[in-house]
């Protein structure tokens, strides 16, 4: 009985940089501290700024960070 032939494997490659989406640095103004802390007080201080970064969908074509014990691996659970 002869053996069967392999399956023929179609490979895609593709590359995608590591510095797609990269943005040059753009000098800020700065305000005086004072007016920043202020604002941020009107604002409603740190809990409103992590209540906003729970409510925001993850941008597209980002990969989130691994979760969990080896994180600090890259590895996945």
């Amino acid at each position: 009985m002869p053996d069967a032939a392999p399956a023929k494997v179609d490979y895609q490659l593709s590359y995608r940089s590591a510095l797609t989406g990269y943005e040059v640095y753009k000098e800020q103004s700065v305000q005086p501290w004072k007016a920043a802390n202020d604002k941020v007080g009107e604002i409603g201080g740190w809990r409103a700024y992590a209540k906003e970064m729970r409510q925001t969908p993850p941008a597209t074509g980002q990969e989130q960070p691994a979760q969990g014990h080896d994180a600090h691996h890259g590895g996945k659970q």
